[in-house]
């Protein structure tokens, strides 16, 4: 987290610098941060979590972004939005860090290896309350925080608008890959799917899938992270609703959605 801040805050300030040099009018910036600001990545922490609840000990670049933001906007004079999404959730290739390309993997190897579809994150994670934000619903929040006058100057929190449980949604997965469920088996997956980059390869040959590199594909230790958290994870949405808008979508249809485009892109079968 400490190697993290420098470049990220870098990335930003010089972002900003940049367009100023070039002459840009800046109006309204739009930060996208997420559920770290609230230390969810350092285990439990207070939910539901709000926008008005204090930082909490760093290092998080989240902060160091938030801060040059708020400086550079009032001695430039335009409007800044920070939104604060979690498990952000759509197709992607080269980011590997992807909720729903990560269940998908280990679906279609569980199937591949002719097992029942197993929940491998932990039994306190299996019934907790988790949530997530369809790339739909964060692009229109997007849209909405450069227009609307109730945007300018305000942190919000971004999800669904909903929760649910994995040992809800597990078995929707499951229906999805025609997969029978099995008990919940907690294991690690940064080591149980090392070995199973030739598994991948003849999945590719096997459903003429576009070709995808197995040690690209998924992070396993953030899949273990999401899959194994095992206390509440909720942001209250009530501040962004309360300002206008309104976009929201139910957790379970998002990432069924989202594992018919990953299908349709050919990326799994």
């Amino acid at each position: 987290m400490a190697a993290a801040v420098e470049p990220n805050a870098s990335m930003l300030g010089n972002v900003l610098k940049g367009l100023r040099i070039a002459g840009a009018r800046l109006q309204s910036v739009v930060l996208i941060g997420g559920g770290k600001s609230y230390a969810e990545h350092l285990g439990a922490y207070k939910s539901p979590a709000k926008e008005s609840d204090p930082r909490f000990m760093g290092p998080i670049f989240y902060n160091d972004q938030e801060d040059i933001l708020w400086a550079r906007a009032q001695t430039q004079g335009y409007n800044w939005t920070v939104l604060r999404p979690d498990a952000v959730i759509g197709p992607s290739i080269g980011s590997p860090m992807n909720l729903v390309m990560g269940i998908a993997a280990f679906a279609v190897t569980s199937r591949e290896l002719n097992v029942p579809l197993r929940f491998p994150g932990s039994l306190a994670a299996w019934s907790a309350l988790h949530q997530a934000t369809d790339s739909e619903i964060l692009g229109q929040a997007v849209r909405w925080a450069l227009t609307s006058p109730s945007a300018r100057n305000e942190i919000f929190n971004v999800t669904n608008g909903d929760n649910f449980r994995w040992q809800h949604l597990w078995p929707d997965v499951a229906e999805f890959f025609d997969m029978p469920v099995a008990a919940p088996q907690p294991m690690s997956l940064a080591e149980q799917m090392q070995d199973k980059a030739s598994l991948w390869e003849r999945t590719i040959r096997k459903h003429n899938l576009k070709p995808t590199l197995w040690s690209e594909l998924v992070s396993w230790p953030f899949l273990d992270g999401q899959l194994n958290f095992g206390t509440d994870m909720v942001q209250s949405t009530i501040k962004i609703r309360q300002a206008g808008f309104g976009a929201c979508v139910d957790s379970h249809q998002s990432i069924l959605s989202h594992l018919r485009r990953l299908r349709d892109y050919r990326l799994i079968p």
